[in-house]
């Protein structure tokens, strides 16, 4: 027979269940808002009296008070400073010490070094971020052309209030134009851990305006790189566009706006982008296509003698935006002269690009390796692998399977003959 748990049994049992819950609120360590200062995005450059210079851009509250009290507009939304030390947390120590409040990176949206710093080696100063529990490891990873600093006290978002909510839309601008690579220091970690492939970063940069180089620009070509648009009446100072590539840590080269494009094509992370190609059949004229991936690129290895044969075949579907010579290419028998021209067009291309990677070694930015590893048995082959050996002498062939599945609202372009 069971005995029924005395009073003083059922009183103990309660105190350690509310005891117990209160233990797990985890608000120990919880702060106020009013007692952090909200870092929105730091900056990492050479210093010129310490190693580095440090540069954050930190919301302002009285801004947003004064906005919600009717007196706004005396206030700028976010405040820029910059500081020297030895080390990342050094310098953060030192920003403490003329503030009220602590530095939060509970909400940074992007770490961007200058490109001097990035050229000597990022993976001390990613180590130290991600130790930190507060670091986001999805926060943007920009390399700007020229210094951190000059980028975020220059660069003044016009139609956001914050460079916060600019930065998580710019990931998205990536997925949109292709432009330039959607990345985070999570990815370059763990490219870098990944032992073959060679990392990549998005560029940014101060543009130029009117005062930039006036380059030529082809069908299917975006010849600039961060703050080289020809721009003239933009809403915003800053550009994003271009790739920096590294060679293990260290920044060794660049890729301009169509090449980024080209190597997200080829690595499988494309989403969506407007082509204009030549037009196949008129002079002088061109067609204008939105294509997104239409599935996962096919990746083929085969062994010619000594080398290796990497043959890829990338899929992509989309329809017309603009036919400028009138030419009734909805027609599914002329429809094919447009998916071919631009197949071709597209393949020549992604050759240029991957003797560009062999001439100037920037090793494979498009993460073949990822796909060959699994012709391996085990880890020790894998770290024994002199894949950059491999890649360069490779024959790699690019195949594109491009279909235009509509035409927009137009069936058939109307032109008035003379």
């Amino acid at each position: 027979m069971m005995r029924k748990p005395t009073k003083f049994f059922l009183l103990a049992k309660t105190v350690i269940l509310i005891m117990a819950a209160s233990l797990c609120t985890g608000c120990f360590g919880g702060r106020e808002t009013d007692e952090v200062a909200i870092i929105l995005a730091v900056g990492i450059d050479k210093g010129k009296t310490a190693p580095l210079e440090v540069t954050v851009t930190v919301a302002n509250p009285k801004a947003f008070a004064a906005g919600e009290s009717g007196g706004g507009g005396q206030e700028d939304p976010f405040l820029t400073a910059s500081v020297e030390g030895p080390s990342i947390w050094e310098c953060y120590l030192l920003f403490n010490s003329f503030g009220a409040r602590e530095m939060s990176f509970q909400h940074t949206r992007a770490f961007i070094f200058g490109e001097e710093i990035a050229r000597e080696g990022l993976l001390k100063y990613i180590n130290a971020l991600l130790r930190y529990r507060e670091v986001r490891r999805n926060s943007s990873l920009f390399v700007c052309q020229g210094t951190a600093k000059e980028f975020m006290q220059k660069n003044k978002p016009r139609l956001e209030a914050s460079p916060a909510k600019q930065y998580e839309f710019m990931q998205r601008m990536s997925q949109i134009t292709g432009l330039f690579p959607d990345s985070d220091i999570h990815r370059f970690y763990i490219t870098l851990k990944s032992l073959h492939s060679s990392p990549t970063a998005a560029l940014v940069g101060i543009t130029r305006g009117e005062k930039a180089e006036e380059k030529t620009v082809q069908p299917l070509r975006v010849p600039y790189y961060a703050g080289e648009v020809p721009q003239a009446g933009g809403k915003s100072n800053a550009e994003f566009i271009g790739t920096a590539v590294f060679r293990k840590d260290k920044m060794i080269g660049k890729l301009t706006g169509d090449e980024s494009r080209t190597m997200l094509l080829l690595s499988g992370h494309f989403d969506l982008s407007t082509f204009t190609l030549e037009d196949p059949q008129h002079k002088n004229n061109v067609i204008t296509l939105r294509l997104r991936q239409g599935k996962k690129p096919d990746i083929e290895f085969k062994r010619q003698g000594d080398k290796l044969l990497i043959h890829e075949k990338i899929y992509l579907e989309g329809e017309f935006w603009y036919i400028q010579s009138g030419e009734n290419y909805e027609d599914p028998k002329k429809k094919k002269i447009v998916e071919e021209a631009f197949d071709r067009q597209m393949e020549q291309l992604a050759r240029q690009l991957v003797n560009k990677t062999k001439e100037k070694d920037y090793g494979d930015i498009f993460g073949f390796d990822r796909y060959y590893r699994k012709q391996l048995s085990s880890w020790e082959e894998w770290e024994k692998l002199p894949w950059k050996e491999i890649y360069d002498q490779a024959d790699i062939v690019i195949d594109f399977n491009t279909n235009i599945r509509r035409t927009g609202l137009m069936r058939k372009e109307s032109l008035t003959k003379e």
